[in-house]
């Protein structure tokens, strides 16, 4: 395992010391595997928001600006651009016409499936360098931790 400093102030323990590297690989292994969004043309910030909408469902500007923690106009700004790009469709709320909700459309779900797909095949690019026991161990060590 790493020895990847401790931040200031957190209790020395092999829990901690095991987050922390856990922390740090997961952001290597997102950094890394994010250098395939860039064969689709969109920003970060949009494939973010269309990650929400694909994976999650509908969702109001206010809902996204939450969950993505900017301010509701910057999402709106991005809906625009991405509805007039043909990713997103908004629709009314049926239960009150002031609330609009932003959906995904086919075209953002397949560039979705398709940029996952790059991702999680450099993943496993990276994981070749296992053994296939060490892929067993690792698949059962990481059925304990429950991100839900």
């Amino acid at each position: 395992m790493s020895n990847i400093r401790l931040p200031k102030g957190l209790e020395k323990s092999d829990r901690n010391a095991l987050a922390n590297n856990l922390h740090s690989i997961a952001i290597h292994i997102l950094r890394d595997a994010r250098k395939t969004d860039l064969q689709s043309g969109l920003t970060p910030e949009r494939l973010s928001i269309l990650s929400i909408l694909v994976y999650v469902g509908s969702k109001t500007v206010n809902e996204i600006a939450e969950m993505e923690q900017v301010s509701a106009p910057a999402i709106t700004r991005i809906v625009k651009s991405l509805e007039k790009d043909g990713y997103v469709i908004k629709a009314k709320s049926r239960a009150d016409q002031r609330v609009v909700f932003v959906s995904a459309t086919r075209k953002s779900i397949s560039l979705m499936e398709q940029a996952r797909k790059q991702r999680v095949e450099r993943v496993s690019e990276q994981l070749k360098q296992l053994s296939s026991k060490q892929v067993s161990d690792l698949t059962e060590l990481l059925s304990l931790i429950d991100i839900n």
